[in-house]
């Protein structure tokens, strides 16, 4: 995968910020490939990001995807 927007683990979340107008519509990218019951917490691949710059900010994949082999 060159990008974590390829997986279907990927989970695009809201994360606007509060004290800017201009970035309200600003979103995050979660992994939410190793989610259960032990690792209740997703890992954030990208946040403060702008909608139309999610596949640019989300390749290449990290080093720490449990997907890279």
């Amino acid at each position: 995968m060159e990008s974590c927007i390829d997986c279907p683990s990927h989970e695009v979340l809201p994360d606007p910020d509060p004290h800017d107008w201009f970035c309200d519509d600003d979103v995050m990218v979660v992994c939410n490939h190793e989610l259960d019951e032990y690792l209740p917490n997703s890992k954030k691949v990208t946040v403060a990001c702008r909608p139309y710059n999610i596949r640019k900010e989300t390749s290449p994949t990290p080093d720490w995807c449990p997907l890279k082999g």
